[in-house]
C-alpha cells in the first residue's frame, strides 16, 4: 500500500505540523511523561483485570475518560461538529487502532502474561512505527533512526534475558504475548495514521471524538462478555484502577502524544516509547518489592542511548 496522497476513503485529510522550534522543544518533555504514565497503565492493567473482563476494562476506561474530559471539550465539539462528520471515517479508523478495540485486545493478552512480559512487548512499537511508515506513506527511514532502534532492542533484550544468552535463546511467547504483539501493531499503525487527522479540529474535540467512537465499537464486545458472565467485579480496586487507566493513560497521556507527535513526527516520537517498560520496571521495584539486578541497569542504559541516537535522526521528521 503506497498511498501518495490522501485516501479516497479519507476524504481531504492533510498532514499538519507545527515547526516552532519553541513548541518542539516540549516534545521530549511531554513524550517522558507519556511513557511514564503508560508504565503504570500495565501494572494497574494486570492488578485489575482479575476483576474484569477484557473489553468491560477497556469500555469502562474510555467512558470514564470520555466523562472526565467532556466539560472541557464540549465547546470545541460543538464548532468542529460539521468537519467531524465530514471526516467520520477517519475518526472511526483512529478510534478502531488506538483506543477502545486497541486496549481490548491487549488486555485479552494482559489475562495470559505478566506486566512485565507486557512492558516489555511495548518496546517493539518503536520499531514498528518507521517500518508502517515506510509502507503506508514511504516515509523515510534514516541510518540514526535504524541504530537507535536498534541500540534500544539490544536494551529490551538485555532485561528480557538478563544478560543470559541462555536464556535469551530460550525466550518463548504465549497467547498472552501473541495478544499483545497485536496490540502494540495497531499503536503503531495509529500513530503513524494521525497525519491523516482531519485538517481544523481543535485537540479537545478530535480526542473527544476517537474516544466517544471507541466506546461505541466496544460495545458489541462488552455485551458478548455481559452475555457469558464477564464484566466487571464493583470493589475499591477495581474503581480506582479505572480511574487511574481513564484519566492518565488515556486522557492525559493521549493529549500529550498526539501533540508530539504532531511536532516532531511518528519516528522520532516512536522511540520513547521503550522507556515505558525503564518505568515500569522501576514501579514494580517500588510498589511491588521487585528486586533491581545489574542487567536492568545494562538494559535502561542501553534504551536511553538508542533514544539520543534516533533523536538525531532527521529524516523521519515531518
Amino acid at each position: 500500500m503506497r498511498p501518495t496522497s490522501p485516501s479516497p476513503c479519507v476524504p481531504a485529510l492533510q498532514p499538519r505540523f507545527t515547526s516552532s522550534a519553541r513548541v518542539a522543544s516540549s516534545a521530549p518533555f511531554l513524550l517522558v511523561l507519556t511513557a511514564l504514565f503508560w508504565g503504570g497503565h500495565w501494572v494497574v492493567a494486570r492488578a485489575v483485570i482479575t476483576e474484569s473482563s477484557p473489553f468491560a476494562l477497556s469500555f469502562w476506561r474510555w467512558a470514564t475518560a470520555a466523562l472526565f474530559f467532556a466539560p472541557f471539550a464540549w465547546k470545541y465539539l460543538a464548532r468542529d461538529a460539521a468537519a467531524l462528520r465530514a471526516q467520520w471515517k477517519s475518526i472511526a479508523l483512529l478510534s478502531l487502532t488506538g483506543t477502545g478495540l486497541y486496549n481490548g485486545l491487549g488486555y485479552i493478552g494482559v489475562q495470559h502474561t505478566t506486566a512485565t512480559n507486557a512492558l516489555l512487548i511495548q518496546s517493539v512499537t518503536p520499531a514498528l512505527i518507521p517500518l508502517f511508515g515506510f509502507l503506508l506513506v514511504r516515509d523515510r527511514i534514516g541510518p540514526a533512526a535504524i541504530a537507535g532502534v536498534a541500540v534500544s532492542c539490544a536494551g529490551v533484550l538485555a532485561i528480557a534475558s538478563k544478560l543470559d544468552l541462555q536464556a535469551l535463546l530460550a525466550l518463548e511467547l504465549n497467547r498472552g504475548d501473541l495478544w499483545l504483539l497485536v496490540n502494540v501493531a495497531m499503536w503503531a499503525l495509529y500513530t503513524v495514521c494521525l497525519r491523516w487527522k482531519p485538517v481544523g479540529l481543535h485537540p479537545f474535540s478530535f480526542l473527544f471524538a476517537i474516544m466517544c467512537a471507541g466506546v461505541l465499537q466496544l460495545v458489541p464486545f462488552y455485551a458478548f462478555e455481559l452475555a457469558t458472565g464477564g464484566g466487571v467485579r464493583a470493589g475499591t480496586g477495581a474503581v480506582l484502577g479505572i480511574l487511574y487507566l481513564g484519566i492518565f493513560p488515556a486522557l492525559i497521556n493521549y493529549l500529550m502524544w498526539n501533540r508530539a507527535v504532531g511536532e516532531i513526527g511518528a519516528a522520532r516520537a516512536g522511540p520513547y516509547l521503550y522507556l515505558v517498560p525503564v518505568f515500569g520496571t522501576a514501579m514494580a521495584h517500588f510498589f511491588l518489592g521487585e528486586r533491581l539486578f545489574l542487567y536492568h541497569f545494562v538494559g535502561i542504559a542501553l534504551i536511553f542511548g538508542g533514544i539520543w541516537l534516533a533523536s538525531k535522526d532527521k529524516r523521519g521528521s515531518p
